[in-house]
């Protein structure tokens, strides 16, 4: 029996960058500087409003997905928030340097980062954490009954997640992937409503060449 798979596109934004002065900000709800109105002007114009927009809950990723769409005339477009979709939680690291951290508690900095795929920060998640709770609102938006591609504007930590569960690969790989801000992802999902196929089209392009999404 021949299976058939329903093709959709995914397109993964990472928000603007954030100024904060080497600082880990994690859930923190910091704003975004969106001074590269050139890179902007690009993504709206390599991606579709008619797309399902999706987007983490968190400031910088909110108005990033917003100031797309109002380069696109469809401030009408509505963009769905998800908890799902943030960064990485570093619980009590947030809001401090690396180098603060060390020097707070320099043994259990040490050992978080043996393993960071998998150690947790005090009060906060592992990476791996991260990944589980991605692969759940992937396949949530896989099996939503809105047939559209997808636009998701959030975190580099998700973005990862998402690319690596695409590959098959392990959590401890994923983070050795580069995600820029402001950079587009490009992912085509096969689905045949038990099992999804990947393919990974293009990785953190940060000067979009035509690449515009049905």
């Amino acid at each position: 029996m021949i299976r058939s798979f329903r093709t959709r596109q995914w397109w993964l934004v990472r928000h603007a960058p954030v100024a904060a002065s080497g600082k880990i900000y994690g859930h923190l709800d910091l704003p975004a500087n969106f001074s590269d109105t050139n890179r902007v002007a690009e993504l709206a114009s390599a991606l579709s409003p008619d797309c399902f927009f999706i987007s983490s809950d968190l400031a910088r990723c909110r108005e990033t997905a917003r100031l797309i769409l109002m380069r696109q005339n469809a401030q009408n477009i509505s963009v769905r928030e998800s908890y799902s979709l943030r960064e990485q939680n570093f619980g009590l690291w947030e809001g401090k340097t690396h180098e603060e951290v060390e020097g707070t508690d320099p043994i259990y900095y040490e050992k978080f980062w043996q393993n960071p795929s998998k150690n947790r920060p005090e009060g906060g998640e592992s990476f791996s954490d991260v990944v589980s709770r991605v692969r759940s609102e992937i396949n949530s938006l896989q099996n939503m009954p809105d047939e559209r591609d997808i636009v998701m504007v959030t975190h580099a930590g998700v973005i990862r997640a998402t690319v690596g569960i695409a590959l098959g690969i392990a959590p401890e790989n994923m983070l050795a992937l580069t995600v820029a801000p402001l950079s587009l992802t490009h992912l085509t999902s096969f689905w045949d409503g038990e099992e999804t196929k990947w393919q990974v089209n293009f990785l953190n392009n940060t000067g979009c060449a035509p690449c515009v999404g049905g």
